[in-house]
């Protein structure tokens, strides 16, 4: 079983999942990760060098692979999948996603999201995700982005969960309802 993380940039998908996997003796991975280690570059050089186009090409390739190996794997296994804050709103991601994975949407406001980026900026020193809009401001960005997924997000969750700032109780509201499915 592949449990599959998405929401906005910023909504915890990394830490959770991270979380979950520890709690879940599980495999984590987190497709951004994956998308930089096949390209051997960042994500915000290789849009930069590339396009928005033909990320969203490599992202759906990588993605397909791994959905592949892991559901060719031990299908008994949990794995945790942290998705890009965009994966799931290309129709060929989702269908894919749909199929494999148990989706957990974690939802949370533009405004916690857009915290959450600064304060990792601020401790990492770096900003490694490009601009999604034209918007002027990251707060205004993720109130844009908030508007055009929530609803896409939304419809494909097979569970959503509402953000609180404990990445622990957050972590636990998920594994209580895995453990009532299983």
């Amino acid at each position: 079983m592949i449990i599959a993380l998405t929401g906005l940039r910023g909504s915890g998908k990394t830490k959770i999942g991270t979380a979950l996997a520890e709690n879940l003796k599980a495999n984590f991975f987190d497709l951004d990760k994956e998308i930089e280690q096949k390209t051997k570059t960042t994500i915000k050089d290789f849009i930069e060098k590339n396009g928005w186009e033909i990320f969203r090409k490599k992202e759906n390739e990588i993605l397909e692979k791994l959905i592949k190996k892991l559901t060719t794997k031990n299908t008994e296994k949990i794995t945790i999948l942290s998705l890009g804050g965009g994966t799931i709103i290309q129709e060929k991601n989702k269908e894919s996603i749909k199929k494999n994975c148990f989706i957990v949407y974690l939802q949370d406001t533009p405004e916690n999201c857009a915290r959450r980026i600064t304060e990792s900026k601020i401790k990492h020193e770096r900003d490694n995700r490009p601009a999604l809009t034209s918007a002027k401001t990251l707060l205004e960005e993720m109130k844009e982005l908030y508007k055009t997924r929530h609803k896409i997000y939304k419809e494909n969750a097979n569970l959503i969960i509402k953000r609180s700032d404990n990445i622990e109780k957050d972590t636990i509201k998920i594994l209580s309802h895995i453990a009532g499915t299983r």
